[in-house]
């Protein structure tokens, strides 16, 4: 490959990047303050150890945001504060056109975080970023690609 070859698509990555970070990854820095619904096939809810756990066909919302995921665990805080959400297969994150998809999710609601690890695919319109993990702020939106990048950048058909 050309060395303007390289400079171009370096250029053309960190264009994209910084777009990304700018808006976010989808509506999530804008849902965070919203209220947090769970559906699920079957739900396991224990009170004494603080956690709930929801099997097959689970989905949680929050304002535009969708968690998808077979498995979940919550855990909450004494005064019934949710503070984590641990996901596991077929993990897919939609907030407005933005998808990620993992084997695995932690959703930390007090350290305002998401982490997908395995197969961690991000999807931004026909761009498609796979990385060992995607770290998402949910306060500001921001997203981190780690280990073992690859890039599909689609040209614009504009």
């Amino acid at each position: 490959m050309s060395k303007f070859v390289k400079i171009f698509l370096y250029v053309v990555l960190l264009s994209n990047m910084a777009f990304s970070q700018n808006s976010g990854f989808g509506s999530l820095s804008s849902d965070r303050t919203e209220p947090v619904e769970f559906s699920s096939d079957r739900l396991v809810f224990n009170q004494e150890e603080n956690l709930a756990e929801l099997f097959d066909g689970v989905k949680i919302i929050q304002g535009a945001t969708v968690l998808s995921a077979e498995y979940v665990k919550a855990t909450y805080s004494k005064t019934n504060k949710l503070e984590k959400i641990f996901a596991e297969r077929n993990i897919e994150l939609k907030s407005n056109q933005d998808i990620a998809r993992a084997d695995k999710a932690v959703y930390s609601l007090t350290g305002n975080s998401i982490s997908l690890t395995g197969n961690a695919q991000l999807i931004q319109g026909a761009n498609n970023i796979m990385a060992d993990q995607i770290l998402i702020n949910t306060e500001t939106g921001l997203t981190q690609l780690v280990g073992s990048v690859k890039t599909v950048i689609s040209p614009s058909t504009n």
